[in-house]
């Protein structure tokens, strides 16, 4: 049976950026510097990509290694270690490798790394969620350069999961010989650029594997800066001490587009901002809390005070350029008499204390604090705890409220969150739910697909799981004298294309 697989369309034509890339044109004598500095807005806890893939370190392990497949900015989805691939019945999907390539350390690229791979996202908890359609037991190698992926139902999505950073291919040599461990901090890849360094705090160094199956990194190394202060990137930028800087705020645009010497890039995004509560927290458990909390956000101010027109309020539970997304009904309103109401018929006539958690980026700590004064208007005292997230899902994820901010093209990879199976902070232990995230990826069919997921955002809008604020546009900068960086509308962009110019 043919089946064909349609993913999230991004409508490349009506993206607008606030300033066209200039052509710097060929080279014609200019000199090349022989680094590109990247600032890195946090410092990932990890480069395994299995086992860790914030957008931080996605942005880093998007250089050390390859996906089988590639998902374009029109949600095409292209080559790159899979040469092709076939549907063979409903839950076999065969790919035929690319052959010649090698990791970083010599070693051949075969079926073995993919089967291997597919394994350690089933099993790792913070891949398991979204890898658990994938039958890694009954996955087969053909031979070194074919492999049958099984899936134990039937997967709409799998083909994107597969081209998320989740899906880089590892070397199982190294990871079983050298372990998971110290495979996060020294990873070995296939891709453009090899791992060379990471100075804890300070920088993570790479450079380009010169026996690379593609096109050649242009740029002979990359440095990730890790600048956690905002302020701080744009100096950097400003001095040329680096070269991009992802992250921009609101309040740094008009700094950058009047230095003649910088670029700024911006458009819509799939980068959203949520309020998400403990689902397993007794407290909260009291729907007429959680709205409450709702009522008393008002979600135009943050917006109006914080981003300059460069963010919107979200009308829904995913952002809105996602694929089969849906307006809710009634609309979020901020209300602060009806929170006052609601916390008093929950038995909190004279306010509540609450514990909540945000990551220590400094965007989401403005929203944090924007929403802690809101609540506290109708009574609601934060105890706020900053921390990044693997360490406070190590210490218990026992916190009641939290903030977070996602970004993905894919429907179901944006509802993972509330899985059950997913290892985050809101915690999920809805069965009900789980079952209809799990049916809305069985349907290969728009039509059903649509159906199935209209329902689950109606579902949660309505329960008030989490509470979604905005979604943004993204933007970036870079120096007048980069070439090669496009925008893209969630980052994650290859260096290997990059040129810098010593001139700026």
């Amino acid at each position: 049976m043919k089946f064909k697989t349609v993913f999230a369309l991004i409508l490349a034509s009506s993206l607008l950026l606030t300033e066209i890339e200039p052509a710097l044109g060929a080279d014609t004598g200019r000199k090349q510097k022989d680094t590109v500095t990247f600032a890195l807005w946090e410092e990932p806890a990890a480069l395994d990509p299995q086992a860790y893939d914030r957008s931080a370190a996605a942005q880093v392990q998007t250089q050390i290694f390859d996906l089988l497949i590639l998902e374009e900015p029109d949600g095409e989805i292209q080559p790159m270690l899979a040469e092709k691939w076939e549907w063979i019945d409903d839950h076999t999907l065969r790919f035929y490798l690319r052959k010649g390539v090698t990791f970083h350390n010599g070693e051949p690229f075969t079926a073995e790394d993919v089967k291997y791979t597919m394994m350690r996202g089933c099993t790792d908890p913070d891949s398991a969620a979204q890898f658990r359609p994938i039958d890694h037991e009954n996955t087969k190698v053909i031979d070194d350069y074919t492999v049958d992926l099984k899936l134990k139902e039937k997967f709409a999505p799998v083909l994107f999961i597969l081209a998320t950073s989740q899906g880089l291919i590892v070397n199982k040599n190294t990871v079983e010989r050298m372990g998971v461990e110290w495979h996060s901090r020294n990873p070995v890849g296939t891709g453009p650029y090899k791992f060379e360094s990471w100075v804890s705090g300070t920088e993570i160094n790479l450079t380009k594997y010169d026996d690379y199956w593609g096109n050649v990194a242009k740029t002979e190394k990359a440095k990730y800066k890790i600048v956690t202060e905002s302020a701080n990137r744009i100096i950097e930028l400003e001095t040329g001490a680096v070269d991009i800087v992802m992250n921009v705020l609101p309040s740094d645009m008009a700094r950058i587009k009047d230095n003649p010497k910088l670029k700024l890039l911006q458009g819509p995004s799939y980068f959203y901002s949520i309020i998400t509560t403990n689902m397993q927290d007794e407290t909260l458990s009291d729907q007429r809390l959680r709205y409450a909390l709702s009522y008393a956000i008002d979600r135009e101010a943050i917006v109006d005070s914080l981003y300059d027109g460069t963010a919107r309020v979200i009308k829904g539970v995913v952002p809105s350029l996602t694929k089969f997304y849906k307006d809710c009904l009634p609309e979020m309103e901020y209300n602060p008499e009806k929170a006052k109401q609601l916390l008093a018929e929950a038995g909190y006539p004279n306010g509540i204390t609450l514990n909540m958690v945000c990551p220590t980026t400094e965007e989401l700590q403005k929203i944090t604090e924007a929403v802690q004064n809101m609540w506290k208007q109708v009574g609601v005292t934060i105890n706020l705890q900053i921390s990044d997230v693997p360490s406070y899902v190590r210490a218990g994820n026992k916190l009641q409220l939290s903030i977070r901010s996602g970004a993905t093209g894919e429907i179901s990879g944006a509802l993972i969150i509330y899985d059950s199976l997913f290892v985050d902070r809101l915690n999920s232990n809805n069965k009900e739910l789980d079952a209809m995230l799990a049916d809305g990826k069985t349907y290969y069919d728009d039509n059903e697909r649509a159906e199935a997921y209209a329902k689950i955002q109606d579902y949660l809008w309505e329960k008030r799981f989490s509470i979604p604020i905005l979604e943004k546009d993204n933007m970036y900068a870079t120096g007048a004298n980069v070439e090669g960086f496009p925008f893209k509308a969630r980052g994650k962009q290859r260096l290997s294309d990059v040129t810098v110019y010593a001139d700026r």
